[in-house]
């Protein structure tokens, strides 16, 4: 996660480096980062702030293996996104590309890795980070 984007140096390392690979696919698909935020209310959890000041907190359980955490952050910055896009964009972040016009892709773990996967076939089509 880019320093600019984090306003609070106290975000916990292990939220940050789940954030980082959903955070390279805000970016690869044109979505604006949020303002990262620490937070009292869990343990490893931040709110992620969009423009005008609303958020959405998100947080992990710290004892789960990396490839866990990343699918849970991608899960719940995803819900971020589809709230920061209604009304102006397309929901459907990501567009699943077998059902562009359908659903999103949906955050998963396949062999141990976390990874974007069309929820109507269950087809994996790319790591999370690899968008």
């Amino acid at each position: 996660m880019s320093a600019e984007r984090c306003n609070d140096d106290a975000v916990d390392e292990v939220l940050r480096e789940a954030m980082e690979p959903v955070f390279r696919d805000l970016r690869s698909t044109g979505i604006s980062l949020p303002r990262v935020e620490d937070n009292d209310w869990a343990e490893c959890g931040a709110m992620l702030r969009s423009p005008d000041g609303t958020g959405a907190g998100v947080s992990l359980d710290r004892s789960a293996p990396e490839f866990e955490r990343v699918a849970m952050i991608a899960d719940q910055v995803q819900e971020w996104v589809i709230e920061e896009l209604w009304g102006r964009a397309p929901t459907n972040w990501p567009r699943c590309p077998h059902h562009p016009d359908s659903h999103p892709l949906e955050a998963s773990v396949r062999d141990r890795v976390a990874v974007w996967m069309c929820p109507a076939d269950q087809t994996p089509v790319a790591p999370v980070g690899g968008l």
